[in-house]
Order: C-alpha cells, then structure tokens, then sequence
C-alpha cells in the first residue's frame, strides 16, 4: 500500500515538472510547424485561432496542434505563438482533469512508418524530455504513437529548437500517426526530421 502511494505521488510529481517545464520553457523565436508552406502534401487543418480555416483567409499559421478524439483527427491552426501556447496550456490543463486515476502508459516513436512495419522503437514515458537524440535516433524518427491522456511536442533541432509539432491523445485510446502526413515547411514532411521532444 505504502510503496503504491509513493509511485503515484512520484507520478504526478513527474507529470508537474514536466507540464512546468513546458509552459516556462517556450522561446519566442521558435518557429512552430507551417501547414501553408506544404502544397505538395494533402494536409487537412480545422481551424485557425477556432474559426474554420479557408486558405484565402489564413495565410500564415505559425503553429499547429493535432489532436486525436473519438470523432477522428482534428487540427488547429494559430496565427501567433501566443495563441498557440494558450491554446496548448488549455489542452495540458484538460488532459490532467481527465486523466487522473489512468496509469502511465508509454509513448512511442518508431523508426519507420506504418507502411515499412514500424521497425525499432524507442519508449518513452510521461515527464520524458530529451534535448538531444542519440546519434542512431537523430533525424531517424517516422511515426509516432501517443498513449492515452499524453501529448508529444516534436522539435526539428537539438534543445528545442526550429519548428514543432504537438500530437495530443485524449484517455480512451492511442493516438498513432505516420510523420509523413505533417508538414513542416516548403515540401519537407516531418518524417525523420526529429531531433529533440518533450512528453507529457
């Protein structure tokens, strides 16, 4: 009894730290992950700043949040890294809420995509923050698979740096993607294009 309680206190203290972590660590010149750059990619966005997205209307989306739900993918578009750090508090904030009582489950980032089976992997659990990927891992990362009640933020560059990309999973199930269906910028997709991230 005595050892359970300890884990689940070490747990949510893992989960504050990293949430903590987070929400002090944004730098304003990071840039975030462009959908408009991407014409080459067939790349679906919901909203923008949560008005429906036309792209007459908005031409500049500095960030974008993914978001798995029981209706299928949804992705929200920002006009500023303000917005979008708002935007993301709000989602850490329900995801905490919702998933009080839910056992930590890994994440994973696969080397390959699901066409190519996968391949390694490497786990990853809540409050994981890696600045810089192991040489084997750097820039070698396809497909992604967020547990349950998590969020990935994905970052191009060592420490944080260059363009992110967050993937959110709500607590009913995986939420597991290939890398290759996210733009970054002009005709690069996110395939092996990670180079450190954060996981909540």
């Amino acid at each position: 009894m005595k050892r359970k309680l300890i884990r689940n206190l070490s747990l949510a203290l893992i989960a504050l730290v990293g949430f903590f972590s987070l929400v002090f660590s944004f730098e304003g010149r990071t840039n975030a992950a462009s959908l408009t750059s991407n014409p080459d990619q067939d790349l679906k966005v919901d909203t923008v700043d949560g008005i429906k997205y036309t792209p007459d209307k908005h031409k500049k989306i500095v960030g974008m949040v993914v978001e798995a739900t029981d209706q299928g993918e949804k992705v929200h578009g920002f006009s500023t890294p303000e917005k979008y750090e708002a935007y993301h508090q709000k989602v850490t904030e329900g995801l905490s809420s919702q998933s009080i009582g839910i056992m930590a489950r890994p994440t994973y980032l696969y080397e390959h995509t699901s066409g190519h089976g996968y391949g390694r992997s490497l786990i990853a659990y809540p409050g994981t923050q890696v600045t810089s990927l192991s040489t084997a891992w750097d820039n070698r990362i396809s497909a992604v698979s967020v547990a349950p009640g998590s969020w990935i933020r994905l970052y191009q560059n060592r420490y944080y740096g260059g363009h992110y990309l967050t993937l959110v999973s709500y607590p009913n199930k995986y939420f597991t993607t290939n890398l290759t269906s996210w733009g970054m910028s002009g005709t690069t997709s996110w395939n092996d294009q990670v180079s450190s991230y954060r996981l909540r």
